[in-house]
């Protein structure tokens, strides 16, 4: 089929057209970013982000600010705003998986407990109150490097670091009886303190990854 001069002509400009079309969109794009909060080195937290007692929001809001500040802060027990007053319902969960490992300050009483390198956080509520705050660590370091890290801590949460000890035994006795998928041991929970706080690792038995988890919950009279 033949094309006429003038559809040639138009077909020739196409191209041309399309691409500053997309310069164009790029750079109202990049408009909107560099007067976007997400472009300032130190934004202020929105009422969405962050609460009034300085805790972290256990919200998408409150976890975009986390990726950026670097920090994630939780208070557990008694003294700590309601799950409503956090973003959560009255009983329910929210995890998040942060962009990059982050440090976790977590209150309890008089306590304090800090732990960085945090790839991502779990939390439940319960009567409208934080009932468990789950941590997750990154640390991808095999069973070896489970085990030490969570004996490295004993020291700071009140474990009897002595559970550790026959576990070496345990996952060989797992992996000679070729039953089950993964091989889950805890630590603790520890006692005395505003807050009880658990060590878990879960051994899988095909990749040999073992990841850790360390949760907190307010303590019971």
């Amino acid at each position: 089929m033949a094309v006429s001069p003038r559809t040639r002509t138009l077909l020739a400009w196409l191209p041309a057209t399309v691409l500053v079309l997309i310069i164009g969109g790029v750079v109202l794009a990049s408009l909107a970013i560099q007067g976007s909060w997400w472009t300032e080195e130190r934004p202020a937290a929105s009422e969405d982000q962050k609460a009034p007692d300085g805790s972290s929001m256990l919200t998408d809001a409150g976890f975009d600010y986390v990726n950026v500040e670097g920090v994630v802060r939780v208070r557990v027990g008694e003294g700590g705003l309601s799950a409503t007053e956090l973003g959560l319902p009255a009983d329910g969960e929210k995890s998040a998986e942060f962009r990059r490992p982050v440090r976790a300050i977590v209150a309890a009483g008089d306590q304090v407990y800090a732990l960085d390198d945090i790839a991502g956080l779990s939390v439940t509520s319960r009567d409208d109150r934080l009932a468990t705050v789950t941590l997750r660590p990154d640390v991808v370091r095999g069973w070896v490097g489970a085990v030490g890290y969570l004996r490295a801590l004993s020291a700071e949460f009140g474990w009897d670091a002595a559970q550790l000890d026959g576990l070496e035994e345990e996952v060989a006795d797992f992996n000679r009886s070729g039953e089950g998928e993964t091989f889950t041991a805890t630590i603790g929970p520890s006692a005395g303190g505003a807050a009880i706080v658990t060590g878990t690792l879960v051994f899988d038995r095909a990749s040999g990854a073992t990841p850790v988890t360390i949760t907190f919950e307010p303590a019971t009279d």
